[in-house]
């Protein structure tokens, strides 16, 4: 019995112990995660080698490491994670060639960066060899190859205008591949990993989740990626991101807590509101996610988990400040005072999940009739923006609008006519 109890005794010390050094390896990557993004090289590689004393880098992480270092003018380190990554599986040759985090080793060692190139395009090729769609792969990483390079050029621009200049770029590019990715989907639905592979998948969600000007996309690739959702064919945190972001994008409250409040330089001061808070790391864990409170130092904030009491009492205080500015801008209505009205019921609006549907459509109705009575365009433009959020959710249809005569001020605006449009359909 006494030995039996021993075994016992080691074997929860030895989980126990596991347990905490992939908590502390988490952390450390976090950490170095977001130093990465505040382009703090040196100390993001500082943490990133603290973490790999408890744990060797997958394939991406060494990737990463690897540009660090040649950002950093240390050829030997960067060499040394780039071969380290193509043994763990890297498989992005194309991304490897191009990407601009290598420019100083690709210049000042061609030999020897020529020989990581070839290892790096035999791995691939022999990889791309497993896959049904080989050619559709390479085609979506070299469209999310080319998003991501203007915007690292965007990040190293000197000037206002050179910036104004990528910007342009950056939206015809998300154009370009926003289109050619909807005739993707529509053609084959949510592409599987056995068809382009995890880097081909990865780089088709990135360009569905930049392409928030049209929610209706996002959501038709969402309800695309769902289909596969209990198989091994789909990486379930970019349908976690996917989902948190169309939620958000509809003015609902987010499931996973992917989404964050940014503050600049890379980080964040919270997380954008969570349905259920106190649910969400359980949701997390059971797709694969690291919790809330490691998740959050990659973006530079402490969180604390909170219990049911917690949650409940944030929701009730969340829902009573909805309410109040809801009544305070129906209140500033009926006395003419317009501009507070529309102050109240913009702060409403920022809630997310705040205002109901009914709530959202009320408020296009009082705007409605404030832009027959007031010819500043802000009125016709926030009533229309809360029917459009009706007409995305898919919560409005032509006979609601039929039946509100308020709305007659709108019909020449085209947005209006877009709405009309889309509840055809």
């Amino acid at each position: 019995m006494k030995s039996i109890l021993i075994i016992c005794f080691s074997c929860f010390f030895l989980t126990a112990s596991y347990a905490q050094s992939d908590s502390i390896y988490q952390i450390l990557i976090a950490k170095a995660g977001l130093l990465h993004l505040q382009k703090n090289y040196k100390s993001a590689i500082a943490n990133y080698e603290q973490a790999f004393k408890i744990k060797a880098p997958d394939a991406l992480t060494a990737y990463k490491v690897a540009g660090m270092y040649s950002l950093d003018s240390n050829a030997n380190k960067a060499f040394q994670y780039l071969q380290l990554s193509i043994e763990n599986g890297w498989t992005e040759a194309d991304w490897l060639s191009l990407d601009p985090y290598f420019d100083f080793i690709r210049n000042a060692y061609p030999e020897k960066w020529k020989l990581i190139k070839d290892s790096a395009s035999s791995a691939e090729s022999s990889y791309v060899k497993t896959l049904q769609l080989s050619a559709l792969r390479r085609e979506i990483n070299l469209m999310t190859l080319n998003d991501q390079k203007l915007r690292y050029q965007k990040i190293q621009a000197k000037s206002d205008s050179a910036r104004e200049t990528i910007d342009r770029h950056i939206m015809k590019s998300d154009f370009s591949n926003m289109s050619r990715v909807k005739e993707i989907i529509k053609q084959y639905g949510w592409l599987k990993i056995s068809q382009i592979g995890k880097d081909g998948q990865n780089n088709l969600w990135l360009i569905v989740q930049h392409a928030d000007q049209d929610v209706l996309f996002q959501q038709t690739a969402l309800k695309a990626m769902e289909k596969l959702k209990e198989t091994k064919e789909i990486n379930m945190e970019n349908y976690a991101f996917l989902y948190d972001r169309v939620q958000c994008n509809l003015n609902y409250k987010q499931l996973y807590g992917t989404q964050v409040e940014w503050s600049g330089n890379g980080t964040a001061s919270a997380f954008r509101t969570i349905l259920k808070e106190y649910l969400a790391d359980k949701r997390r864990q059971k797709i694969g996610l690291q919790p809330l409170k490691i998740y959050a130092l990659t973006y530079g904030f402490d969180y604390h988990p909170v219990s049911l009491e917690q949650s409940q009492s944030k929701d009730a205080d969340y829902e009573m400040q909805v309410r109040l500015l809801i009544d305070s801008a129906k209140f500033y209505y009926t006395k003419n005072e317009f501009q507070k009205s529309y102050d109240f019921y913009n702060n409403a609006s920022s809630f997310l999940g705040g205002m109901s549907d009914a709530d959202n459509f009320e408020a296009a109705i009082i705007f409605a009739k404030i832009a027959s009575k007031n010819a500043d365009k802000k009125y016709k433009s926030i009533a229309l923006d809360f029917l459009d959020l009706l007409s995305l959710r898919g919560s409005l249809n032509k006979k609601q609008l039929e039946k509100q005569s308020s709305f007659k001020v709108l019909y020449d605006d085209p947005r209006w006519l877009e709405i009309v449009k889309r509840l055809s359909k």
